[in-house]
């Protein structure tokens, strides 16, 4: 059974939400090399109650930890906001565990995935 046909079994007959862990995904894929989106896309979307957001090693040329102790790259914030268009608006997370950065370095991170869920949720005018 693919992995995507679990997580959604297991919603589906639990009644469960789902957190969604795009960093998780992507290290996922990489590591085991399949599309993130298509794995994305064979989610429950519409039982996404909350998403996660973090950085990662990468320890080998063929071998990232998902260690929420790097920033965010590029390719990760990418999968997030072809994400975000799918679902309906819920809360994001920046998990930073360890090698806290700068508060300005984290404030730009935050500042980025408010940009990219304004622009994907037009929530600009919400109140923070």
């Amino acid at each position: 059974m693919k992995e995507s046909e679990f997580i959604s079994k297991i919603v589906k007959e639990s009644g469960c939400q789902l957190l969604l862990d795009v960093n998780n995904v992507y290290v996922n894929a990489f590591n085991h090399n399949y599309d993130p989106k298509q794995f994305i896309s064979e989610l429950p979307l519409d039982r996404v109650a909350y998403i996660h957001m973090a950085g990662h090693e990468q320890v080998a040329p063929d071998l990232i930890i998902d260690t929420h102790g790097r920033d965010i790259i590029d390719p990760v914030y990418d999968l997030f906001e072809w994400t975000l268009p799918q679902l309906n608006p819920v809360p994001v997370l920046l998990e930073r565990d360890f090698n806290i950065p700068e508060m300005n370095i984290l404030k730009a991170e935050i500042n980025q995935l408010r940009t990219i869920t304004e622009k994907a949720w037009n929530t600009a005018d919400v109140e923070r």
